[in-house]
């Protein structure tokens, strides 16, 4: 039996475990390779667990959420990949959602939307977990994540459960506190307020069908490849563009003739093939303006 495996069993989760997972069902891209153990975490408690007896038996552990943002190398992920999806409760207080990290995007939009609540409009179509966009701060159409961020439970390092609540120093562009440490994301509390469900309803119609014009849907992706950055004067897209790097293919990868900043997964790419095209944007990029582009999505796994 797997070490890893023989492991995990001893220990008392409610999760469901498996091994040799395909995680290309359980990313955007729609593509690389097996996480060595894969486990979905049935509640909190579990988190501790696994985050417990990784760090004993010095067992690789990597958190996923919606599995946006990221690419998983075709040698795949060794240790624990935890998956996070199963955690997906939410209550409203007044004019606050308190969600545990695992609920999708877009079905805490829809929830906040049959509640007259407004301010999630500018993430709604944007693919993952509300924990993966607070992680990421993410941020789109002027609006970000830690302008209605109040607090949220995270598990640290050594697996206690810890409370932090909105310090603006610790937040920037697309920058949060959990990115630079081991902490692990549990439950989310984000400031609301009353709206018309026309209005709300309106404005995440405008901007999903942006997301569509831009090619988010049309095949696999992650959304945008590279942060924007303002002392650039041009978004990543334009910058691209410019380069004459749109619809340039690699194996069933391409650069979106759509956009960009965007690549797509034409139906039979590999992590290597949208990862060449990843490094050859940044390397034109550079060599004809200077700017080096930084990516926001996220390497995972083993890569030579």
């Amino acid at each position: 039996m797997n070490r890893i495996l023989d492991i995990v069993n001893k220990i008392n989760i409610t999760g469901t475990v498996t091994s040799n997972e395909n995680m290309a069902k359980h990313t955007t891209f729609k593509c690389g390779g097996k996480a060595e153990i894969f486990i979905e975490a049935g509640n909190p408690q579990d988190i501790v667990e696994i985050k417990k007896v990784s760090k004993e038996n010095d067992i690789p552990l990597f958190i996923l959420g919606g599995g946006a943002n990221i690419l998983v190398s075709d040698l795949g992920i060794p240790g624990i990949t935890l998956s996070l999806n199963r955690l997906d409760s939410v209550e409203f207080l007044d004019n606050c959602v308190i969600a545990e990290s695992g609920i999708s995007v877009n079905n805490l939009c829809s929830l906040a939307l049959n509640r007259s609540l407004s301010g999630l409009e500018f993430i709604n179509g944007m693919p993952g977990t509300i924990g993966g966009a607070v992680w990421m701060n993410a941020r789109c159409y002027g609006d970000e994540i830690s302008n209605i961020f109040l607090w949220a439970e995270y598990i640290d390092q050594d697996g206690n459960l810890q409370k932090i609540h909105k310090n603006s120093s610790h937040w920037d562009y697309k920058i949060s506190p959990f990115q630079n440490n081991d902490s692990i994301i549990t439950r989310i509390a984000l400031q609301l307020k009353p709206g018309t469900k026309e209005s709300i309803k309106d404005i995440m119609d405008k901007n999903s069908r942006d997301r569509r014009d831009k090619g988010h849907f049309k095949y696999p992706c992650a959304g945008s490849v590279f942060k924007n950055n303002r002392e650039f004067g041009f978004p990543s897209g334009k910058i691209i563009e410019d380069a004459g790097l749109k619809g340039q293919i690699k194996g069933g990868a391409q650069i979106s003739t759509f956009h960009g900043n965007i690549i797509v997964n034409l139906g039979d790419a590999t992590a290597s093939d949208i990862n060449y095209l990843i490094d050859k944007t940044i390397d034109v990029v550079k060599n004809k303006t200077g700017y080096i582009l930084e990516p926001e999505v996220l390497k995972v796994g083993i890569w030579e």
